[in-house]
């Protein structure tokens, strides 16, 4: 038995592990940027899922007012695309 730090084969492995953990480390980083960048950008749409949300059920409770304003999809949308237009 002698020194720890005689035993080369150990330092290698200490040294590659070292490596290894710096490179995680880096990689570590880059993921939490990535994923503060998608709250960010997730966050700016927010209000515009919100609103939409809204649009959507009150279009569709129109229906329990008159069956008159049973609408299709594709009016919802010519809706949407022109309150977005105004917007």
């Amino acid at each position: 038995k002698g020194n720890i730090l005689d035993n080369q084969e150990l330092v290698d492995k200490l040294k590659d592990s070292k490596v290894k953990r710096d490179h995680v480390d880096k990689k570590m980083k880059d993921a939490e940027k990535k994923q503060n960048l998608v709250d960010t950008t997730r966050k700016q749409y927010s209000p515009l899922a919100n609103f939409s949300s809204h649009l959507f059920f009150c279009i569709t409770l129109l229906a329990n007012v008159d069956p008159m304003y049973q609408n299709s999809l594709t009016w919802y949308m010519n809706v949407f695309d022109r309150s977005m237009d105004l917007a």
